[in-house]
């Protein structure tokens, strides 16, 4: 699962905004202020009906004004710091014990300790959570204390323990099953479901990625085009099932050829495209030309030979996008194609 660092600091959990820190931010700040925001009726409504004596009274006011102010700043301060928002989450606790010792009956305590214990559980880490948790337990077995003269002061707070032992457990396991879904979500959207290869559009991210980086770096890149010569043959005299294991043994042929900061992706069909970092005219073409007998002897020795035509361009302009690299490469491939078929062009 993915963590969400909203600054250079601590690093949030949100499995629904690992690509979205702001939006993180924004849903633990509206937390915060829901919480806050709720205490201060609550508390306004104590403090008019049954306050108590004038100390009581004052008490409730500082708590309702402080409550009132949390929730404005949570609203507002777009750019509150980690230390803040992660202090917020115990301080809500806290909040809440001031509402139960205020405001009884203390037997309701529970559900509302549920709320900052659940945003807890899912925006924290484990350690985190452990600390808001014991302020909840912590709070409130002070609180029930200092507020209660008599009454089953130990069966409150084992329910509370218990009830908020449960809901951050239940929450965590959510967490880390959609924060998996996410991870496996993520890999099917840049993922050929067939042979694992990056699909065009990650692939395409990928090159676009490497031609900037060669700009600042002042290297080039290359791109080879690997496309199956004559792959409805396969398909019409073994079967779509041999067609598609024939890919996924291509995949893996070329998968072991490349190196660190290349990339394979399948543009489509029997069409396949390597991403050479760093690579030049010289280094591309040796490359594509062991690629091509490297495949050929592979797939004799499966039983089910075939051949591969390869395109290859390599970079010129750092002003050329991907689709233009591959566009060239493209137009090498068909080249090859007209030359009869297992063998290497440039563009």
């Amino acid at each position: 699962m993915a963590d969400v660092s909203l600054t250079t600091g601590y690093a949030f959990t949100d499995p629904l905004g690992a690509s979205d820190p702001a939006g993180t931010r924004r849903r633990i700040r509206r937390a915060h202020a829901l919480i806050y925001g709720a205490a201060g009726p609550s508390l306004l409504i104590a403090m008019l009906a049954d306050g108590g004596p004038l100390s009581q009274r004052l008490a409730t006011g500082t708590a309702m004004v402080a409550a009132c102010v949390l929730a404005v700043l949570m609203l507002l301060w777009r750019r509150a710091p980690d230390a803040l928002l992660l202090a917020a989450f115990p301080l809500a606790a806290l909040t809440v014990t001031a509402v139960a010792v205020l405001d009884p009956p203390l037997a309701l305590t529970p559900m509302y300790y549920v709320w900052p214990l659940m945003t807890a559980a899912y925006f924290l880490r484990r350690r985190e959570i452990l600390i808001t948790y014991g302020g909840v337990c912590g709070s409130f077995g002070a609180g029930a204390l200092w507020a209660l003269g008599e009454g089953p002061l130990l069966i409150e707070w084992i329910t509370v323990a218990i009830v908020g032992g449960v809901v951050v457990a239940f929450v965590e396991a959510l967490k880390r099953g959609l924060g998996e879904l996410v991870d496996r979500l993520h890999v099917l959207a840049r993922e050929d479901p067939l042979t694992g290869a990056l699909n065009r559009r990650a692939f395409v991210e990928q090159v676009d990625h490497e031609i900037a980086r060669a700009g600042r770096g002042g290297h080039s890149c290359a791109v080879a085009i690997v496309d199956v010569d004559h792959f409805k043959d396969i398909n019409d005299s073994y079967g779509h099932a041999a067609g598609d294991a024939a890919l996924r043994r291509l995949v893996a042929t070329v998968s072991r050829r490349l190196r660190r900061g290349d990339a394979l992706g399948r543009l489509g069909g029997e069409e396949f495209a390597v991403l050479l970092a760093g690579a030049d005219r010289a280094g591309a073409e040796t490359y594509a030309e062991e690629l091509r007998a490297l495949v050929a002897a592979d797939a004799a020795g499966s039983g089910r030979p075939y051949t591969v035509s390869v395109g290859v361009a390599v970079l010129q302009d750092p002003g050329t996008s991907a689709e233009g690299l591959l566009d060239a490469a493209d137009g090498a491939l068909y080249r090859a194609k007209r030359a009869g078929r297992d063998t290497v062009r440039t563009a």
